[in-house]
């Protein structure tokens, strides 16, 4: 079996989609099934790391990718000189200028595709820079949905999203994994306070993505700042890249309620220094308003944190595990939440407890990867006949 898998960017800073596709080629490989990517990354790809057993050829994108993100040149020739060489076309995420080459190749070749939708297609993610997706969606991407062999979404919820995108064609419901040997040896609370002195003697809340608009950092910071006022023991570790400047906007909100001294913006974290943080913090919160399946509530739960998470991070098993709590959007859920959380020790750490239990059933790069190819054969032997 040989898949082309097509992906907008491999960057460390793109966000959970990078750490899925590599993560899931690489096991996927070690199956012996042959896997090639094609993808840009702009400015970065000298930061881009070879995937053990996968053929992986960069692309710079051009002067386009202004308007119209990944695009380049290079990669769609590329594309369609190598399409015909593949038996399927796994193409990850949608709206972009990849995505849409792989789909002119993968029908001129008359291969097989899957679409891997990521969460684009989350309410908030259809209304952020809405005219230009409607424009685009009503003009290709309905069609490039309803033309795939299968739509791969994450959740059931992403389902009947796509569902209410107008396009009812067959989809698989598979969601993301991790690779538990990744997180085996952690790391002790003293070596986060190495990096962090100031963070001694105090409980540290963790918020591990993206600084970006749909995260809802926002909400955190103003109920952080509710709570930092009245309990001094307490400090927010926030870690992950600033998307377009969006942490000044934070920074802002947080020198509003006064306690922005209490507050560590950490940048992305890799390696040793992102353990550190995921294994000497006291719990994880992502008040996101919009996900399609967060990677950093799945390291958050195999590290052993509780999770403080909204409905629109998709992730009912939360709930019904007993691994943390589910609130919505909202500034005063959370400041209720966060109190109920820092005042329950003992409420952490069983949480804590499930949510490892949890991943370890569920969520492992293994039993994922089954599902995949099992979905991969599917597709091949319906194209077949």
């Amino acid at each position: 079996m040989k898949i082309l898998h097509i992906v907008e960017n491999l960057s460390p800073e793109a966000g959970g989609t990078t750490k899925v596709v590599r993560e899931l080629t690489e096991t996927l490989a070690k199956r012996g099934i042959e896997i090639s990517i094609f993808t840009t990354a702009g400015k970065n790809n000298e930061r881009i790391q070879q995937i053990k057993g996968v053929d992986l050829k960069l692309f710079r994108s051009d002067f386009l990718a202004r308007w119209w993100p990944g695009h380049s040149s290079g990669l769609a020739k590329s594309v369609m000189e190598e399409a015909p060489k593949f038996d399927l076309i796994h193409i990850h995420e949608i709206w972009h200028h990849p995505h849409f080459t792989a789909y002119t190749a993968a029908k001129r070749a008359k291969k097989p595709y899957i679409i891997t939708v990521h969460g684009a297609l989350e309410p908030w993610c259809l209304n952020y820079k809405a005219f230009k997706k409607k424009i685009f969606a009503a003009l290709f991407e309905r069609r490039i949905l309803k033309e795939a062999s299968v739509i791969h979404v994450l959740t059931e919820e992403e389902t009947r999203n796509i569902q209410s995108f107008g396009v009812n064609n067959f989809i698989a419901v598979i969601p993301n994994g991790l690779d538990p040997k990744e997180f085996q040896n952690l790391p002790g609370r003293e070596e986060l306070e190495h990096l962090y002195p100031t963070i001694k003697g105090k409980q540290v809340i963790l918020f591990l993505g993206r600084i970006h608009p749909k995260k809802g950092l926002d909400i955190l910071a103003r109920a952080f700042g509710k709570i930092a006022k009245e309990q001094k023991n307490i400090c927010l570790l926030v870690a992950g890249p600033n998307n377009n400047g969006y942490q000044t906007r934070v920074e802002n909100i947080l020198k509003e309620e006064g306690v922005l001294d209490k507050v560590i913006f950490a940048g992305m974290l890799t390696g040793q220094d992102k353990l550190a943080a995921l294994s000497g913090s006291d719990f994880f919160v992502l008040p996101s308003y919009s996900e399609g399946f967060s990677m950093g509530i799945l390291e958050a739960m195999i590290c052993g944190l509780p999770v403080i998470i909204t409905n629109q991070c998709n992730f009912p098993d939360v709930s019904t595990a007993k691994t943390g709590e589910v609130i919505e959007p909202n500034e005063n859920q959370l400041v209720k939440t966060l109190n109920i959380f820092l005042n329950n020790q003992q409420l952490r750490k069983k949480r804590g407890e499930n949510a490892r239990n949890l991943i370890m059933e569920k969520f492992t790069w293994d039993k994922i990867t089954n599902q995949m190819i099992e979905l991969y054969e599917d597709v091949l032997n319906r194209t077949s006949k």
